[in-house]
């Protein structure tokens, strides 16, 4: 269905939009100033304060089905909160949750809509609806919830479109702020607004709303196999918007099964590396898993809350995200793309095309000078992202994007080199199994690793001083 009034975005922002431009990924993005003139540091903007205190975000969406929830299951898939979808369940799940303390999110539902998310919506019924957030009955209920201290904070009014209906959570999430200071305060843009270019709608969405975190979800895994399309053109507009507006940026990744006119194949190992370790390339600092549990036919569990065989692959993945997740929180990604690898073709090596919506980087002026896929085969590719940290510290991150239905991540497995430029003397990785940091051995500028498929490692230039490892 068509939201109604998409087309009055431009006009309310044109004197506030910052224009996130195209997304594709051989862009470069401004880096957020962290250091002033006189060398002062500057405070960080409130989500990426947020985001250097906590854990990296590994989250799976809980909608307490089936019942009862097991806690130690959960926390066993390597999550470090939860996010609490469904508000029918919050008093049977909040307090267990919390009892286990393990630290949550919580979904604000349809706040407002029934009043501006719709058509026929004026300024004064706007206006109403937003004098009326802050009641004694909605006081209530958000400080119910806060009353934990394993609450982090909301999310509010999932896929808002409607530009009265995100000027209404743009206020909801300033409601929250000025009463829960310390709770992240964040909402999750729709990933097909049916309206205009997705680059233009993300932007306006982060100029109106102002969330603490941009995010939206994306489920590019149909039946039977392969990724979709525009997998890499949203998570790059994302990243690009969310840098232009100084905000980190987390994503929703496909963990469940469904059939139907919207069937999606239950991740593979390969599958769910993909989904994990391409956003990390990109910058992205948080993981939600949609769904931890049942919506369609199966999710991490099934409908009898046993693990399905998704549980032990996201466990093992999870804990080397978490490794990479620590130095990652502190890094700001300067520019990604494509290395694409090479087929063979009537007896010829040929060039694979580069994935939709990336383009490969000029290295010329990089640390890395050149990666090469050493196994030759369609879709045996790479992502290659760059990153600074605050002083100025460089690394940057390979990930295999060779994954398929039914293929685990040893099946999907590529030796990558890559060549160094001439005046990089030492080379350090933080292991993503241990999650210690390892000097690596250069010969005539060259380093060799072997990357399981969906997965990527996180490299530094000169020396192996990782930061956020002891926090």
């Amino acid at each position: 269905m068509r939201a109604p009034g998409l087309s009055l975005l431009a006009c309310l922002l044109a004197a506030l939009s910052i224009t996130a431009g195209s997304g594709l990924a051989q862009d470069r993005a401004t880096t957020p100033t962290r250091v002033s003139k006189n060398n002062a540091i500057r405070p960080l903007q409130r989500g990426h304060a947020w985001v250097r205190q906590h854990p990296f975000t590994l989250m799976g969406l809980v909608r307490n089905y089936p019942r009862p929830f097991d806690e130690p299951l959960y926390r066993r898939a390597g999550f470090t909160s939860l996010l609490a979808w469904e508000p029918s369940s919050y008093d049977e799940l909040i307090p267990k949750v919390a009892a286990a303390k393990m630290p949550f999110h919580i979904h604000l539902e349809h706040w407002g809509g029934d009043k501006v998310n719709r058509k026929g919506v004026t300024e004064d019924i706007l206006s109403t609806a937003i004098s009326k957030i802050d009641s004694p009955k909605n006081r209530v209920y958000i400080d119910r919830l806060t009353k934990h201290p394993q609450c982090l904070g909301f999310l509010a009014n999932d896929e808002a479109v409607n530009p009265f209906y995100l000027r209404y959570t743009r206020q909801l999430l300033q409601w929250l702020r000025r009463r829960h200071p310390d709770k992240l305060a964040f909402g999750n843009a729709h990933p097909d607004p049916w309206n205009g270019g997705y680059d233009r709608y993300i932007d306006e969405f982060a100029a109106i709303v102002e969330p603490d975190v941009l995010m939206t979800d994306v489920y590019p895994l149909s039946v039977p196999d392969g990724l979709a399309y525009n997998y890499f053109g949203i998570l790059s507009d994302i990243r690009k918007t969310a840098l232009a507006h100084g905000m980190p940026y987390w994503m929703i990744i496909q963990s469940f099964h469904s059939t139907g006119a919207f069937d999606r194949r239950l991740p593979s190992e390969s599958d769910i590396r993909l989904q994990l370790f391409v956003p990390l390339a990109m910058g992205y600092t948080g993981i939600i898993f949609f769904t931890y549990d049942v919506a369609y036919e199966t999710g991490l569990i099934d409908k009898n809350g046993k693990p399905t065989r998704l549980h032990p692959d996201v466990a093992r993945a999870n804990r080397e995200v978490l490794h990479l997740g620590k130095a990652l929180r502190f890094l700001t990604s300067t520019s990604f793309g494509c290395v694409a690898g090479t087929h063979i073709k009537d007896g010829k090596t040929v060039r694979n095309p580069n994935r939709r919506s990336t383009r490969s980087l000029d290295l010329t002026a990089q640390p890395v000078r050149e990666v090469i896929i050493e196994s030759p085969g369609e879709r045996k590719d790479a992502l290659l992202g760059f990153f600074r940290d605050d002083q100025g510290g460089r690394y940057f991150m390979v990930t295999n994007l060779w994954q398929n239905a039914g293929a685990t991540a040893s099946d999907r497995a590529v030796p990558v080199s890559f060549r160094m430029a001439p005046e990089v003397k030492s080379l350090h990785r933080l292991d993503r199994v241990t999650g210690k940091v390892e000097r690596m051995k250069i010969k005539d500028r060259t380093v060799r690793i072997t990357l399981p498929g969906g997965t990527g490692d996180l490299f530094k230039i000169d020396d192996g001083q990782f930061p956020g490892l002891q926090n």
